[in-house]
């Protein structure tokens, strides 16, 4: 029940992004300026700052597991992408975009801050894990899904995000300590991380237009496979390998986070069915409220 009362702090905070957005308190501008914050100074502090946990013979073991499930997951959910679309007989854009949206889960805006209200700085801790293998599939497979013609930009792969992410990373297996007043300023910075990402999200929610929402059977179909048959199956498979529960449940919680906006931001950078990749992040983000909280009910059983 605690759990679930945090993801619903969470969600009341996205709501009122979503009011923000309505009157007008959020615009676009603001929006942008959330969104930068987040990515340039919010996530990067939040993650360096939870590199101080103390040290367990436990987290080393955690972190390479939850490394190799998270990159065999996504060789799993592609296969089944590809698959799925041909029984389908989706059409080409339709079908990158779906498999691309199955496949890249908002770790960023939305995993780090579930992580960090359920299990404090070692989730966020061991998200950044997921979100090093995020970083490298979305620019890499992701980017040729949207844009199969161009080249792999791999300088793309060294941002903010990953050097944060391996700087984190580097300094608890050296079990080096940054300074008390850098360390304080660090998580004091990151704990904005939370609230503006709900916030973002209430207000990209409230863009969206409610009868495109349900017009389309596939978005329906990609919202299943996103939120409930891909972390259910993580789940069962975890608990059958007798992994343990900290492994378990930040597999299966970040498997359940809704399609990432890099899905949206990448099919209307390169024109590929961008209104489907759209209605895809914010209707799986939406149905997230409902879908997360059967989830963390799953994992208690």
């Amino acid at each position: 029940m605690a759990a679930v009362n945090q993801i619903l702090v969470l969600f009341i905070i996205m709501f009122i992004g979503i009011v923000a957005k309505k009157k007008n308190i959020i615009n676009e501008n603001v929006e942008k300026s959330i969104s930068t914050l987040l990515v340039k100074i919010g996530m990067p502090a939040m993650v360096l700052s939870s590199s101080s946990i103390a040290y367990s013979r436990d987290i080393l073991p955690n972190m390479l597991n939850i490394f190799l499930i998270t990159l065999i997951s996504y060789g799993v959910i592609i296969a089944f992408g590809t698959l799925s679309s041909l029984i389908f007989k989706f059409e080409k854009n339709t079908a990158n975009v779906y498999t691309s949206l199955i496949v890249f889960a908002n770790v960023g805006f939305m995993g780090y801050p579930v992580a960090r209200a359920l299990y404090g700085e070692i989730g966020v801790f061991y998200t950044a894990i997921v979100n090093l293998v995020f970083t490298t599939m979305v620019w890499t497979y992701g980017i040729l899904l949207y844009n199969s013609k161009g080249k792999l930009n791999f300088k793309s792969l060294i941002n903010i995000g990953t050097i944060s992410s391996v700087l984190g990373i580097l300094l608890f297996l050296l079990q080096l300590h940054i300074p008390g007043p850098i360390l304080s300023a660090l998580d004091l910075t990151g704990r904005m991380t939370t609230p503006l990402s709900m916030l973002l999200i209430g207000a990209l929610i409230a863009n969206v237009n409610v009868k495109a929402l349900f017009s389309d059977w596939k978005v329906y179909w990609t919202s299943f496979i996103k939120l409930l048959v891909i972390p259910i199956i993580t789940l069962l498979l975890l608990r059958l390998l007798n992994y343990n529960e900290m492994v378990i449940s930040i597999c299966t919680i970040m498997a359940a986070m809704p399609a990432a906006a890099t899905n949206a931001i990448f099919a209307k950078e390169f024109d590929v069915n961008p209104t489907f990749a759209s209605i895809g992040v914010f209707i799986t983000t939406l149905l997230c409220i409902f879908t997360l909280p059967l989830l963390l009910y799953f994992l208690t059983l």
